[in-house]
């Protein structure tokens, strides 16, 4: 999973950054867009209004994050339910994760790992946070389509026990509203479940591993928790790829922004070539994918998989769950510093005007296409986005460190139709089979 995290504190302009990448802008603010104009029971409406926390008093401002609402019931009821508004979209993960206080009410029965002991469920994002919880098994409605049995993390208020193996030495546990600027995580990824890799799942005990993966699923006794092997139809799942229907992918429609706006408001749409309002344009470019990356060529470097049995390499992914666009500084991009009156933006670029960029995308089957951006100065952008409450930036950029590939954050996806493929579902004739990603 790959994050970023940007919280605008609107009462002091304070500033928090936690895991991910993406763009922003500096140009007057401007009215919110018109929404995507999608609409039937595979859609599920989703929004850039700053998050849970912008309305609070002395609240922060979640910055490019895209948020939906699930219903959440009892395995089999259709009134032991509950709403949670305020889930990350991010397509960069894969799962739904809640907390737990928003679930406590359903007594939602635990899901076992292989050794039939109740299962727990680690997830590390780039910045060394994580999240730590149970798994556990309820029904989820998504606009019109429902997920059944869906093996799902609630995430634990609680900080006893957690495994060194999960935590990697970090007090970064990202267990509270104010701390994930969300009320949990609606990880609609490339892949059926959390734990697959490479056509197969590796926290499976079929894998032909000696031992369990570590950090994923554990077991405890009492505090001392235990890397544990799960079965697949046990691991937290991607809630598409349970719908009875519509469930190979999804496509991500916001409008386009142009500077900043207080707020957007889009479409998760269900399925791919599965209803007349989801089906793949001829003129779409299709990007095939090695280990769930592509490879984005920028300022003459590859940053692209160069060993699709290890996945070794930098590579290249498209993530909603990044709120910005994020690359290695290849072209020596002016860097913000650590002492502004918005707080440290360090790992951000502050250019003294604007400067724009062209990348080119390229998928494994040899398809190519090329991307402009603009990086704007994030200093002056996060200032004027506490100044006018604006959520929806369209120039924000970070670096990331050598190694590292390219995080097309949620900026790219304003005024692009973004197209999702899962993993090991069925596509419509003619388009290859999944993972890949298209627009």
């Amino acid at each position: 999973m790959r994050r970023v995290f940007v919280f605008v504190m609107l009462a002091s302009l304070g500033f928090a950054a936690g895991c991910g990448g993406g763009k922003t802008s500096t140009t007057a603010a401007t009215s919110p867009t018109t929404p995507s104009s999608s609409s039937g029971s595979n859609v599920l409406t989703i929004s850039v209004d700053g998050g849970p926390t912008a309305s609070q008093p002395g609240g922060s401002l979640y910055v490019d994050a895209a948020f939906a609402s699930a219903t959440i019931c009892s395995p089999g009821s259709t009134s032991n339910c509950v709403t949670v508004n305020n889930l990350l979209v991010d397509t960069g993960s894969t799962g739904l994760r809640v907390f737990q206080s928003e679930v406590a009410s359903l007594g939602l029965s635990t899901v076992n790992a292989s050794n039939g002991s109740p299962a727990y469920d680690c997830v590390n994002f780039v910045d060394g946070s994580y999240l730590w919880g149970p798994v556990q098994e309820a029904d989820v409605k998504l606009g019109g389509e429902t997920a059944a049995k869906l093996p799902i993390q609630v995430i634990s208020s609680s900080t006893t026990g957690i495994p060194s193996s999960c935590s990697n030495g970090s007090t970064l546990n990202e267990n509270s509203q104010a701390l994930l600027g969300a009320n949990g995580i609606l990880g609609v990824g490339l892949e059926p479940t959390d734990c697959f890799y490479a056509g197969g799942s590796v926290c499976d005990p079929n894998s032909g591993l000696a031992n369990p993966p570590s950090p994923a699923y554990y077991t405890c006794s009492g505090a001392n928790c235990k890397p544990a092997f799960i079965i697949a139809a046990n691991q937290v799942a991607n809630p598409v790829a349970l719908f009875p229907t519509n469930n190979n992918g999804v496509i991500v429609e916001l409008p386009a922004v142009s500077g900043n706006a207080a707020t957007v408001s889009g479409s998760l749409v269900f399925g791919i070539g599965t209803e007349s309002n989801n089906q793949l344009p001829g003129s779409a470019t299709v990007f095939t994918l090695a280990c769930d990356e592509f490879t984005t060529i920028f300022d003459s470097q590859s940053f692209g998989i160069t060993n699709a049995m290890t996945c070794a390499g930098p590579g290249s992914f498209i993530d909603s769950g990044s709120n910005g666009l994020y690359f290695p500084n290849v072209t020596n991009i002016p860097v913000c510093s650590k002492n502004t009156p918005v707080g440290d933006l360090s790992s951000f670029y502050c250019p003294a005007s604007t400067e724009s960029f062209t990348a080119t995308d390229e998928g494994e089957d040899g398809s190519k296409e090329a991307n402009k951006f603009s990086v704007e100065n994030a200093e002056a952008v996060f200032t004027n986005a506490a100044t006018a409450s604006d959520a929806a930036l369209d120039g924000l950029a970070g670096a990331n460190p050598t190694g590292v590939g390219f995080d097309w954050g949620l900026p790219f996806f304003f005024g692009v139709k973004v197209y999702n493929a899962i993993d090991g579902q069925t596509v419509p004739s003619g388009l290859p089979a999944g993972p890949w990603w298209a627009y």
